[in-house]
């Protein structure tokens, strides 16, 4: 595939040729790899936001470890669609870290919201602190989840983490994202022009990618339907433990007798 040839799609082969491309000029960092200050050559950060999908997650997570491409991965501690103290998503942190990818918190500031700002601080330690332990590495960057719904970022610049919006990540070098399924005119043109910045921050989300092209309807209406499936799912076998509970059998034996 060529730069005038880049097809407005998001499978796994424009996904590569993207890394690819960027990587004949820009070496893929984490986060973590910054901790000492910026290098001189040319660079950009590879961020992922696992906003839903740890099975997206984990599939785009291999395939870089196997050609030996490193990034950021932030998870969500608490979520709708996931939830890290659940038995099948525990080790989801610990396999990205043994893969050699870097894990940050996703924090959700709709949590921090619940409580008085003065424990926010202390709250994001809490959770950054508990993602580590289950991952089995220390988090050292955070980056807030939805700030384009959510407003600004209240932990800009409070030095506790490197954070993905903090200005020298954020505004001092571009930053491009794949959010929702789209390229904003500035990413699009990069990525097409050929004209790569010196240093900036690519942010993927890997539920927008797959083996094949899918439209946003498909991949959020799937997603969806999962969801619906997973809690109906739940709710039938919740009913049907109940109803081999060795409590409840005796309280119906005894019923039975009245």
């Amino acid at each position: 595939m060529n730069v005038n040839a880049m097809r407005d799609s998001f499978d796994y082969d424009t996904y590569w040729w993207i890394i690819e491309r960027l990587s004949r000029t820009n070496r893929p960092l984490r986060f973590g790899d910054l901790a000492g200050g910026f290098p001189t050559a040319p660079f950009f950060i590879l961020r992922h936001d696992v906003d839903y999908s740890p099975a997206a997650a984990l599939d785009l997570a291999d395939q870089e470890a196997r050609r030996g491409v490193r990034a950021t991965y932030f998870l969500l501690l608490n979520g709708l669609y996931y939830n890290m103290l659940s038995p099948e998503h525990g080790t989801f942190g610990r396999r990205l870290a043994t893969m050699g990818h870097e894990v940050g918190l996703h924090y959700d500031v709709k949590f921090l919201e619940a409580f008085p700002r003065e424990e926010w601080r202390d709250l994001i330690r809490m959770q950054a602190t508990l993602l580590g332990e289950i991952s089995g590495t220390r988090v050292t960057a955070i980056a807030m989840h939805q700030p384009g719904l959510n407003g600004e970022d209240p932990m800009r610049h409070s030095g506790q983490y490197m954070n993905a919006y903090d200005d020298c990540f954020y505004r001092d070098i571009p930053y491009y994202s794949d959010s929702c399924r789209a390229w904003w005119n500035p990413a699009w043109e990069m990525l097409t022009s050929g004209d790569t910045p010196p240093r900036f921050q690519l942010g993927l989300h890997p539920i927008n990618w797959a083996e094949h092209d899918r439209d946003r309807e498909t991949i959020f209406g799937t997603l969806h339907g999962n969801l619906a499936r997973t809690v109906e799912s739940a709710g039938d076998e919740l009913l049907r433990r109940i109803a081999e509970h060795r409590g409840v059998l005796q309280h119906q034996a005894r019923g039975a007798k009245r």
